[in-house]
């Protein structure tokens, strides 16, 4: 079982939460994790600058991507987790994805810093392949990277954490509409194996 999980950044400010994720990962089949945490009020910062100055879109866009390293260290020291930070330890991951057993990724569940595969160089090498087309503005989040980081490394699972209750049986479109994930997200995460959206209790 190799597992994608995305941890919303709202989460980060809550209490017990290493608890709460611990208690929900030893829940879990056995498997290898790689886990994308959300930019919570850093990118709600951004967001609200972006509303009163009305930056270029990609600009903005990458700019969040880049802040996104800031909780990716946040929650690596907050759980004790490995970090892979570097587009070194990402190319090891991508030469040896049999096993990603690689430097920077351990039995434990590994934090990864998005712009090691996700940035401006690597989405304009990738236009017109099936799983790229990311929007480069506020339609994508940490939700839709999240999904396309489980499509580079063939997860076999996507799920991501909510800190909000999930209605049952909604579509990715509904939830999109709902502005439970982002607009991208249901079209990023259409051909994955399995995808779960779950609230984080």
């Amino acid at each position: 079982m190799r597992r994608i999980i995305k941890i919303g950044g709202s989460m980060l400010l809550r209490e017990h939460l290493t608890t709460a994720v611990n208690q929900w990962l030893a829940a879990q089949s056995a498997g290898q994790t790689l886990i994308i945490i959300g930019g919570g009020k850093l990118i709600d910062a951004v967001r609200e600058f972006d509303q009163q100055h009305a930056m270029p879109p990609q600009q903005t866009h990458w700019t969040c991507v880049d802040l996104l390293s800031v909780t990716a260290n946040f929650a690596a020291d907050l759980f004790g987790w490995p970090l892979l930070k570097t587009e070194q330890q990402w190319d090891a991951v991508v030469q040896q994805n049999r096993t990603l057993s690689s430097p920077g990724v351990t039995s434990l569940p590994t934090v990864i810093t998005p712009a090691v595969f996700y940035n401006e160089r690597t989405s304009a090498s990738e236009a017109g392949s099936p799983i790229s087309g990311l929007p480069n503005d506020w339609r994508t989040t940490t939700d839709s990277i999240a999904a396309l980081l489980a499509h580079r490394v063939d997860a076999d699972e996507l799920v991501l954490l909510k800190s909000c209750p999930i209605p049952p049986e909604m579509s990715h479109t509904k939830l999109a509409q709902a502005g439970i994930v982002d607009d991208a997200f249901p079209t990023i995460a259409r051909d994955l194996r399995s995808v779960r959206i779950e609230q984080l209790r």
